[in-house]
């Protein structure tokens, strides 16, 4: 009986735990996004749009519909290395005074990318809030939670995302929007396309997706 409410008491506290990181992860992400908007100089930005035209649309292609522009904003906080050779999230996280248990969560959302992941399944118990990724290289799996609902973030079962999801105490947590992938085929691309890089330069599969994720995405936007 003891065996079962210490048990009990663990997975309380485990689900606390998780909770509040939850809440600091919002938080971050939340001051981060107000950070790149006003501290940003327009330089800066400029010189951003450019790199990221440049790198990743196609020649002439000068979209700018909403969520290519979403893809910008997220990729400008997260990836794109400012003068200085930073992140602006680095950045962010250098100006402001952080609890060292908040610090450690920033640290794991710099090392975040974007990574294709199949929806196994949904949990309707949690509210569509909670479900099951398939790793797309070797097959793991995972339970992740969002804040919004999988249907108010547009996640399908068996569909194909690419997500930036940082892990947690019981669940990985999804940063920022979910960008669906529109065939196959483009996910056999960035596999291959890795696969090469990976036997050229031996670059590993987060940073290789921190540097190539949005063209891939950018296809299925397409």
């Amino acid at each position: 009986m003891q065996e079962q409410e210490g048990l009990l008491n663990l997975e309380r506290f485990r689900q606390k735990k998780q909770q509040v990181a939850e809440g600091h992860i919002k938080d971050l992400y939340s001051k981060a996004h107000e950070y790149a908007l006003k501290e940003t100089n327009i330089r800066e930005k400029v010189r951003a749009k450019m790199i990221f035209s440049k790198r990743f649309l196609p020649q002439n292609d000068n979209r700018i519909d909403q969520k290519v522009e979403s893809l910008f904003q997220e990729w400008f906080m997260f990836d794109y290395k400012t003068i200085k050779g930073q992140t602006l999230f680095f950045q962010f996280l250098q100006a402001h005074q952080l609890h060292e248990s908040v610090k450690l969560l920033g640290a794991i959302i710099l090392t975040a990318a974007w990574e294709p992941v199949k929806v196994r399944n949904i949990d309707s118990e949690s509210g569509g809030r909670i479900f099951t990724c398939q790793h797309v290289m070797n097959g793991d799996e995972a339970s992740v939670k969002t804040n919004l609902s999988c249907e108010e973030m547009g996640i399908h079962e068996n569909g194909v995302y690419f997500v930036r999801k940082v892990p947690l105490v019981t669940h990985q947590s999804i940063l920022g929007p979910a960008f669906a992938v529109k065939s196959p085929e483009i996910v056999t691309r960035l596999k291959n396309h890795y696969g090469q890089m990976n036997q050229e330069t031996g670059v590993l599969w987060r940073t290789y997706l921190k540097e190539e994720a949005p063209k891939f995405i950018l296809t299925s936007l397409s």
